[in-house]
């Protein structure tokens, strides 16, 4: 958050897959990875992480230097057993579809911080939800659509060719062809939407995998509840609170009485931690907000109006004041001049 503390990461492994479909495209990686002071031989380290912002960066650089706008799209398509470590194992080796996904959504945090994925099943349809939660994470394109291939892709993997989706959304604006999406993912794809998400039959979640003995699923699965267990142990008050902002709706914060409350602790208490390392929850809130506005009026074509409404303003005149006080210019100043950083190869604009 806006304090620069609680970095969040991911684990290595993801960008050792990137890194493989590069080789597989004709482009060298080396130079890459050594920009970005990377080793080849670090990506092996299973346990190994390193700062999702970084990742992003990696991944968004990569593109470029590939020439490719669908880079993200082509690697989740060439997603392997491995790719996501032994969350594929517990993904291909569970009893179900279901299974999978309820599985692989209570488990994802092991490999990655500042993530949303959440799954649901009603009225004849699933969908399965992947959003970073960092506001101040502005670009994640390419790792949008890396996560919703991937996972496309061992459904795929999953079920058979017989598998197939019903709609694809996005958190982005389109910025290449939308003919493309069409044709890869073989359904209406939807851009500046809320999430990043796939829609399928619900008649699916009830098919078994061939790919992997489902009598494997209770050691992996043991195996990744370790993993998590790690986590949490390493985790801090400081980074539940975080968590629990990061997670809740951008239009809806929670109090910090009922953050307390879930963490077992007084709201006075909270408040003391807090002040502790210099922060207050409204700023925390109010940062939270102004950076999702940010990245919005970057990466996506919604009016003002709508983005205000999107996190938290009942109206757009209070949210322009705010957005003025934070930045030092209006939210069209502040998306024309993106618009112009990024014609130029420029860093966009920051907090004034």
């Amino acid at each position: 958050m806006g304090a620069g503390m609680l970095k969040p990461t991911i684990s290595v492994l993801v960008l050792r897959h990137v890194v493989n479909c590069l080789d597989l495209v004709g482009c060298d990686p080396e130079p890459l990875l050594a920009r970005f002071s990377l080793r080849r031989d670090d990506l092996d380290n299973a346990r190994g992480v390193m700062p999702l912002e970084q990742f992003l960066s990696v991944l968004e650089s990569a593109a470029q230097e590939a020439g490719n706008p669908y880079l993200g799209l082509q690697a989740g398509r060439l997603g392997a057993l491995n790719s996501l470590g032994a969350l594929g194992f517990l993904f291909l080796s569970a009893p179900s579809l279901r299974t999978a996904f309820t599985s692989f959504s209570a488990n994802l945090a092991t490999i990655q911080d500042a993530v949303r994925n959440r799954f649901s099943a009603s009225e004849g349809l699933a969908t399965y939800e992947y959003l970073i939660t960092d506001q101040t994470l502005q670009s994640r394109r390419q790792d949008a659509e890396f996560s919703i291939a991937i996972m496309h892709n061992m459904c795929r993997n999953y079920v058979g060719g017989e598998f197939e989706l019903v709609e694809v959304r996005f958190e982005h604006s389109c910025q290449s062809e939308e003919r493309v999406y069409r044709e890869f993912f073989r359904c209406p794809v939807f851009f500046d939407q809320e999430t990043n998400s796939i829609t399928f039959e619900a008649r699916f979640l009830d098919c078994t995998s061939p790919v992997i003995d489902p009598e494997l699923y209770p050691i992996v699965e043991e195996h990744v509840r370790r993993q998590a267990a790690e986590a949490t142990r390493r985790g801090t008050s400081l980074g539940a609170l975080v968590r629990a902002l990061e997670a809740s709706p951008l239009d809806s914060a929670p109090q910090l009485e009922d953050v307390a409350e879930s963490m077992g602790v007084s709201a006075a208490t909270l408040s003391r931690r807090l002040r502790a390392q210099g922060l207050r929850w409204r700023d925390l809130v109010n940062e939270r907000r102004m950076q999702a506005a940010a990245r919005l009026l970057r990466q996506s074509r919604r009016d003002v109006a709508e983005i205000a409404l999107s996190v938290g303003f009942a109206e757009s005149a209070s949210f322009i004041r705010r957005f003025g006080r934070h930045f030092g210019m209006t939210p069209q100043a502040y998306r024309r001049a993106g618009e112009d950083s990024v014609s130029a190869g420029q860093t966009p604009p920051t907090r004034h």
